[in-house]
């Protein structure tokens, strides 16, 4: 089994059957961290979607309030709370046992020498295939508060609230240089295939050959998402 049918697989487990749909972080690329999914023992409160855009404000004359000029977009964050991890009733360490786990998220992983991207995945309100999950996620803070401990001080219940960033790097966008004759990088999205890739920046999905050539990619339907593809110049 490949990894994106393992992801796949946790991304069905416990669907369907009128069973109570868990939320998760599914982690969508291979790192070192050692899960690739974590639930949450409780779903969030709240979910907080934020999408701003920049503008620049010219001044004018006589008016209370100057020209808008739009400048760029900024990337959506989202903001997951309150997350309840309790272990009273097993008496083990809710730091050891989820927490530690979650914080991983936020390090610079070795393999990757970055934190690993992330998608959120919670029933019909966003599923993998979400808009909102398109560009995936860094985890960019993580807020826990121990609410119980054991007479040892062993913490047996944490709230937790996550705060998470878009990547923003969908589309092929170069990483260091991008001149002419420079080959670009685009992160291979979940679903995504190189006819895909090769129609959104060349405007031709039949040129992805080019592609596949660039990265000595043979077996062009077993690619993880996550994948970091060279994209060279259009011929």
């Amino acid at each position: 089994m490949g990894m994106l049918d393992e992801i796949k697989a946790v991304l069905m487990g416990g669907a369907g059957g009128g069973q109570l749909q868990k939320g998760r972080l599914v982690v969508t690329e291979e790192w070192a961290g050692g899960f690739q999914s974590i639930a949450f023992l409780y779903n969030p409160e709240t979910v907080t979607v934020v999408k701003k855009a920049q503008f620049k404000e010219h001044q004018t004359q006589g008016s209370d309030a100057g020209r808008k000029e739009w400048t760029h977009g900024v990337s959506r964050s989202l903001t997951i709370s309150e997350l309840y991890f309790d272990t009273y009733e097993t008496r083990a360490n809710v730091r050891d046992m989820y927490v530690s786990k979650l914080e991983k998220l936020v390090h610079r992983d070795p393999k990757l020498k970055r934190p690993p991207k992330v998608i959120f995945v919670w029933g019909a309100f966003m599923n993998e295939s979400s808009d909102y999950n398109a560009n995936q996620w860094f985890v960019t803070s993580i807020t826990v508060k121990y609410t119980m401990f054991l007479n040892d001080g062993r913490p047996v219940r944490a709230k937790v609230t996550l705060e998470l960033k878009e990547t923003q790097d969908q589309g092929g966008q170069s990483q260091g240089g991008g001149g002419e004759g420079q080959h670009s990088v685009h992160t291979l999205q979940m679903g995504e295939s190189l006819q895909d890739i090769s129609s959104q920046l060349y405007g031709d999905s039949s040129q992805w050959r080019q592609i596949a050539d660039a990265n000595g990619i043979d077996n062009p339907t077993d690619l993880a998402p996550g994948t970091q593809l060279k994209i060279p110049p259009k011929k």
